[in-house]
């Protein structure tokens, strides 16, 4: 039987201080698809249609609309600018600068940005912030409006409303999902950012990584995706941030893209290998946990046999997390537990 989830457990004491042994405070099921370019479902974990909004995992997708539209050319966006269209970045001092840069050449300015701002998770990013208000840049999805708003000028549309469903940026994504995925979408749901965000199984998001991975069935969209990995996996730094799993992920494994989405959701484009076709993995924490989420998607990169020893021990704090008290005492950890079942 397939199954998959993260425990979160905590030691337990007796009254004497002795260690006793530890008990489950919190499980959390986990929904596992993995897919060939072809559309077959290679192995899976609990339920591979399980529905979910996409969320940020639709970035590289989303950023096909640079492309389609000619913003790519007509602007010379650059790989560091391409990866940023993907990115849930950090707010670092580097993101911000890189999308900035953008918006300067596109004669746009920040207010023009319309996913709203929160304040930056990187320690530079905070300091160099201070107690002044975040602005929209400093949103991690800010590299992602920034190529939509290049795209809507390409394209000669408005860029007041870039984010409707009417508007022919969000047109040309969803051009480029039906292209992915023969079904395409047709439920669509509202992102952290306003964005729209499609609500799609498990199994067509694996779908649609592994074609990620090998573009060679979708002539049309082959060069723009060949592009958005290559942009990936040579700016890691800029997808995620320092100590995001996007991007240790990217850095520990070999020709791996890597992109995680709010609310537990993970999916990765793995290229193919004498040993394997490409895979596209799609990974969704039922509860919407974030902090299970890491030990699950390096539970399923195990059963894959995809980590090699260097990946095994640089990304070894997350494949079992502490819980850490106020006083920074580990009273515990999260653990996966996983059995995939192969088709």
């Amino acid at each position: 039987m397939s199954t998959a989830r993260v425990t979160a457990w905590r030691a337990t004491v007796g009254a004497d201080d002795a260690g006793s042994g530890r008990v489950a405070e919190t499980t959390h099921p986990v929904h596992v698809a993995i897919c060939t370019p072809d559309g077959a479902l290679v192995a899976h974990a609990g339920d591979p249609d399980l529905l979910t909004p996409l969320r940020s995992c639709l970035k590289p997708i989303q950023a096909q609309a640079l492309f389609m539209s000619g913003a790519a050319e007509r602007f010379a966006i650059t790989p560091a600018e391409l990866a940023l269209a993907c990115a849930s970045h950090d707010g670092a001092p580097l993101h911000l600068e890189t999308v900035r840069g953008l918006l300067d050449r596109l004669g746009l300015g920040v207010d023009d940005l319309m996913c709203g701002a929160h304040r930056p998770t990187d320690p530079d990013g905070v300091a160099a912030l201070g107690a002044a208000p975040p602005t929209p840049l400093h949103n991690n999805c800010s590299g992602k409006h920034a190529a939509m708003l290049a795209s809507a000028l390409a394209l000669g549309a408005p860029t007041r409303d870039y984010l409707q469903a009417r508007h022919p940026v969000q047109a040309l994504i969803r051009q480029a999902i039906a292209a992915l995925v023969p079904e395409g979408a047709t439920r669509f749901s509202v992102d952290g950012c306003s964005a729209p965000t499609p609500v799609m199984s498990l199994r067509a998001i694996a779908l649609m990584f592994a074609r990620f991975a090998d573009p060679s069935g979708v002539p049309a969209l082959a060069p723009g995706l060949a592009a958005t990995y290559s942009a990936m996996r040579a700016h890691p730094e800029l997808v995620g941030g320092r100590g995001v799993i996007d991007t240790r992920l990217m850095r520990s494994l070999e020709g791996i893209a890597a992109k995680r989405g709010a609310d537990g959701g993970y999916a990765i484009a793995v290229p193919a290998t004498s040993d394997h076709p490409a895979l596209g993995i799609a990974l969704k924490v039922e509860s919407g946990d974030e902090l299970a989420r890491a030990p699950a998607v390096l539970a399923v990169l195990e059963q894959l046999e995809l980590m090699t020893p260097a990946a095994r021990f640089a990304l070894r704090d997350l494949a079992r997390p502490e819980r850490r008290n106020h006083r920074g005492l580990v009273v515990g950890a999260w653990e996966a537990t996983l059995t995939l079942g192969r088709q």
